[in-house]
């Protein structure tokens, strides 16, 4: 029973979680969602790569065998921080199966690709696809996360915060989710493009993520593996919030931030 650490700045990596649960039941999933300094995206590459070191390590303390990166920010700014606090254990990012797919596929161009200051602004996507070929736009889009993480997916301030976003953005045939919270959107972004008659192909690098896991933990066992749940930083919102991401009941537990290999899990506190 291969147990699989995902993390995210905050729940939106449960949706990573859940897509490999449902490909991978086998899988036991330890996830960590940070937030307590969510959203990544403001935040420094150096301050990134401290929350990300201090995460692997605690993952791994909980017997981790494989960690997953479900945040295109700590992936784009500190994928090589993961792998050094790992150790041993590989680990997969949120990036490269999305440029992987790219590659191996051709997709329908201008490419948009959205997400964060910090993932934007590390140029990562851009200049891999540019490389491949093809025609890209990026925008950062930073309002989304905080809106999304407040729970207000269907909310009229989001719906004006994706019109105001992809009208920029500007005409795409396929729009790059570059942030693995974003796919709780995507039937909003959906309605957009047809409100203004543009058929535009979403990808969810949520989706390509949880791919890249279930191949990398090899084959499938009969045993159903177990799943846990950290935050940073509890909220009584995030527990209904949780429930959206992971589609269905869920316990989350707190530790606080700043942990290290030396957390355990008697530690750590039941979120009330």
């Amino acid at each position: 029973m291969p147990k699989v650490g995902i993390f995210d700045s905050g729940l939106g990596g449960l949706l990573t979680a859940r897509l490999l649960r449902e490909k991978r039941p086998d899988i036991s999933i330890l996830y960590y969602g940070d937030t307590a300094h969510l959203p990544y995206g403001d935040k420094s590459s150096s301050q990134i790569r401290t929350y990300v070191r201090d995460i692997v390590r605690f993952l791994r303390a909980q017997g981790a065998e494989i960690i997953a990166i479900a945040c295109n920010t700590a992936s784009a700014v500190g994928y090589d921080t993961a792998c050094e606090a790992a150790e041993n254990i590989p680990v997969l990012s949120a990036i490269y199966p999305a440029l992987n797919a790219f590659s191996e596929l051709r997709f329908s161009e201008p490419v948009g690709v959205i997400g964060t200051y910090t993932t934007i602004r590390s140029g990562i996507y851009g200049r891999a696809l540019k490389a491949m070929g093809y025609r890209v736009r990026e925008l950062a889009t930073p309002v989304l996360v905080p809106l999304i993480e407040e729970g207000w997916i269907e909310h009229p301030a989001t719906a004006a915060a994706i019109h105001t976003y992809l009208s920029e953005l500007g005409e795409v045939e396929t729009l790059l989710l570059a942030c693995t919270h974003y796919p709780l959107l995507q039937n909003q972004m959906q309605k957009y493009y047809t409100q203004v008659g543009m058929e535009v192909h979403i990808v969810s690098t949520a989706e390509l993520l949880a791919e890249a896991v279930a191949r990398a933990v090899g084959q499938e066992g009969t045993v159903h593996g177990e799943s846990h749940f950290w935050v940073s930083d509890a909220n009584p919102r995030f527990i209904e919030l949780a429930k959206r991401f992971w589609g269905a009941d869920i316990i989350l537990e707190e530790a606080p931030a700043g942990t290290s290999t030396e957390y355990l899990p008697s530690q750590v506190l039941p979120v009330k």
